[in-house]
């Protein structure tokens, strides 16, 4: 028999003379895919836990950096304030009288119902100090006050369910705030 001849694929036929595939091929296409699709679900999983750490980094520093700036504009003092109990999140709030009580700003991205579940808050600097803001002795608040500087500073660590920290760092005499991965 001619090489040619031997390469030539021989495909599996029927009775009725129609070409097919071999329960083995199928067996085998099949796992394939499975493989396949086990690893994108693994790789999609771990991008989507990043990206939900990424967010909200950048949601902490863009609350802290507006509420530094509405201070310094509203010349009043804000405060954010860190739940430290899942659900996470965060909440804005501002001291319209001097020396009278704190109103809530409502922000489209705070509060804990639109906090990413993945993400946790897993350490701030210093121990809970809102209950003369917000209430809970259990949470914890930076304030800014009209000047720009931030009653404390320190680095906010968030967390994802990889393992994978992000670290919000505020400096509490220039009231600078920036991100670490």
């Amino acid at each position: 028999m001619p090489i040619r001849d031997s390469m030539r694929h021989n495909a599996v036929r029927h009775k009725n003379g129609h070409a097919g595939f071999t329960l083995i091929e199928l067996v085998v296409v099949v796992g394939l895919i499975a493989v396949v699709l086990a690893i994108l679900t693994a790789v999609m999983r771990a991008a989507s836990n990043s990206f939900q750490l990424r967010r909200s980094a950048t949601v902490v520093t863009s609350e802290l950096r507006r509420a530094q700036s509405s201070a310094v504009a509203e010349n009043i003092p804000y405060a954010v304030e860190f739940i430290l109990s899942s659900p996470y999140g965060i909440n804005e709030w501002k001291q319209p009288t001097p020396g009278g009580g704190w109103v809530a700003v409502p922000r489209p991205l705070t509060g804990s119902e639109n906090w990413p579940s993945p993400v946790s808050i897993v350490s701030v600097p210093g121990t809970p100090n809102c209950s003369g803001i917000s209430g809970s002795g259990s949470n914890w608040c930076v304030t800014f006050q009209p000047l720009g500087f931030a009653n404390q500073g320190g680095s906010v660590q968030l967390q994802n369910q990889s393992g994978t920290t992000a670290s919000i760092n505020l400096n509490a005499a220039t009231g600078r705030v920036s991100i670490t991965p």
